[in-house]
C-alpha cells in the first residue's frame, strides 16, 4: 500500500514569449511553457507550474509549485499537492513568506496544511532571524535548535537550492524544520548531467540525488538551468520500487493570478 508520508512536499519548470512560440508542443496541444516578459527565466523568476504524479501506470493526482513576487525582496514560495490511491486520499498545502538578500533566502513564515485519510493537520512556524530563534506558532514557544545553522522550512531551501545550483559544486547541504517542527540535514550531491523528457518537453538538465542514512530509499530530482533551475522531475524509490514520480506539466514565468 502506498504511504503519502513518503511522498515528500518536495514533489512536488523554456523561454518564449506570449507573441507565442511556446515549445513542446504539437498542433493539437495547448502551449506547455510560456514566458511572458520575453526574457530568459532566472531562479527567481516567479513561476506557476503544474506535474503530474504516478506510481507506475497509476495516476496519482496533480503537484502545483508557484512563485510570487510581493516587492524587491519578498517573495511567496508555495506547493499544493492532490493525491489518491484506491480509498486513501491526501491533499497538502504549503507556502513560505521569504526575504531575498545578497542571493540568501531568510524564511520569515511557514505553513503547513494536511488532509485527507488519517490525521489532519496544521503548523505555522516563524523565523526570528534577528534573535537568531526559530518559533513554533502553534504553542506560542520557542523551537529548540542550534543557532549555528541558517534554519529553512521544508519548501523554502528548495528556493534557495535553486538559486545555488552549479554544475562545478557537486554537494548541496540544507538545515530545515520540517513540519513537524524537528530539525533535519537534507544534503544533495549531483550524480549526472542528462537530457529528459517530461510531458512538458525535452531538457538538457541536472541530476541530483538526496543523500540519506537509510539506502532502501531513493529521491532523485532533475533540475534545468535554462529555466532558472526549475524543477522538472522527482521521482521516489523504496526497497527498490517505485513509490511517486512527480513530472512537469506546464509552467508559465511571471505569472499574473
Amino acid at each position: 500500500m502506498l504511504k503519502f508520508r513518503y511522498i515528500s512536499s518536495f514533489l512536488a519548470c523554456c523561454l518564449m514569449s506570449l507573441s507565442i512560440n511556446c515549445i513542446a508542443q504539437d498542433k493539437d496541444k495547448k502551449p506547455t511553457i510560456i514566458n511572458l516578459d520575453n526574457s530568459a527565466p532566472t531562479a527567481l523568476t516567479p513561476f506557476n507550474a503544474k506535474y503530474v504524479v504516478t506510481r507506475g501506470r497509476l495516476t496519482l493526482g496533480n503537484i502545483k509549485r508557484q512563485l510570487t513576487q510581493l516587492d524587491d525582496e519578498k517573495f511567496v514560495f508555495s506547493y499544493m499537492s492532490d493525491l489518491s490511491f484506491l480509498i486513501l486520499s491526501d491533499r497538502r498545502k504549503e507556502s513560505a513568506e521569504i526575504l531575498i538578500k545578497d542571493n540568501k533566502v531568510q524564511p520569515l513564515r511557514y505553513l503547513f496544511r494536511r488532509e485527507g485519510t488519517g490525521t489532519d493537520t496544521e503548523t505555522t512556524i516563524k523565523f526570528d532571524h534577528v534573535n537568531n530563534k526559530v518559533i513554533d506558532v502553534d504553542l506560542s514557544r520557542e523551537i529548540e535548535c542550534s543557532t549555528d545553522f541558517h534554519w529553512f522550512d521544508q519548501i523554502s531551501y528548495q528556493l534557495q537550492m535553486k538559486i545555488d545550483l552549479k554544475v562545478d559544486q557537486k554537494q548541496y547541504e540544507y538545515y530545515l524544520i520540517n513540519d513537524d517542527k524537528k530539525e533535519k540535514i537534507y544534503t544533495f550531491n549531483i550524480i549526472a548531467e542528462e537530457e529528459l523528457t517530461v510531458p512538458a518537453g525535452t531538457f538538457k538538465t541536472i541530476k541530483l540525488e538526496r543523500e540519506r542514512s537509510n539506502k532502501k530509499r531513493i529521491t532523485h530530482v532533475w533540475m534545468v538551468p535554462e529555466l532558472g533551475n526549475l524543477i522538472v522531475r522527482i521521482r521516489q524509490e523504496k526497497d527498490g520500487s517505485e513509490q511517486a514520480d512527480a513530472q512537469l506539466e506546464t509552467v508559465t514565468f511571471n505569472a499574473i493570478k
